[in-house]
Parts: structure tokens; sequence; C-alpha cells
């Protein structure tokens, strides 16, 4: 998810067309890609301060 579709989530919220428990979902899952074989954590080096 970059910039522009994080806004598109945001406004989509503010304007009432997206629930905010279903654009919190789609956030939960925002740290992670996964790659058919493996689940890279982007986020893991800001939670645990090792890669």
């Amino acid at each position: 998810m970059d910039e522009r579709d994080l806004r598109e989530l945001l406004e989509r919220v503010s304007e009432g067309r997206m629930e905010v428990k279903e654009a919190l979902e789609l956030l939960r899952h925002l740290p992670f890609e996964d790659l058919g074989f493996a689940k890279v954590d982007h986020h893991r080096l800001l939670r645990n301060g090792a890669p």
C-alpha cells in the first residue's frame, strides 16, 4: 500500500463509504507482503530492533 492507496482508504472512511472496522482490517495486514512462499514482515526492524 503506497501513499495514494492510504489516502484513498482514509477518504473512503471519512466519506462513510467504508466502515472503520473494515479499514482497520486492511491496515492490520499492511506491514506484511505475501510472496507465496514466504510472508515478508517489513516492520520487524521497527518492532524488534533486528532485521
